[in-house]
């Protein structure tokens, strides 16, 4: 649901699918013409490495859509922080 909250303030996110905490975020450029951007997927998958420490993979064949999978000790508070991380990734990729 975090995740889907998220779409409402990034255009960049384009769908968020699955279940559970196996989720897949596709991020596009564009939501009409639903143009891949993979671009942002390598930016994001490196900052929330590097600047957050969680890691994350792409998926998809055109490698635009985020693959979350979080260990199964996942709290509440685990999942807070991955999407505070997240909205302050995507704003600055968008900046």
């Amino acid at each position: 649901e975090g995740a889907r909250q998220l779409a409402e303030r990034h255009p960049l996110i384009g769908d968020v699918r699955g279940h559970g905490l196996f989720i897949g975020i596709e991020l596009v450029h564009d939501r009409g013409s639903l143009e891949p951007a993979a671009d942002a997927v390598d930016f994001v998958l490196a900052e929330m490495k590097h600047r957050h420490h969680i890691l994350l993979s792409s998926e998809g064949p055109l490698y635009n859509v985020l693959k979350i999978k979080p260990p199964a000790p996942f709290s509440n508070d685990d999942c807070d922080r991955f999407l505070t991380a997240l909205d302050e990734v995507l704003t600055r990729f968008s900046a």
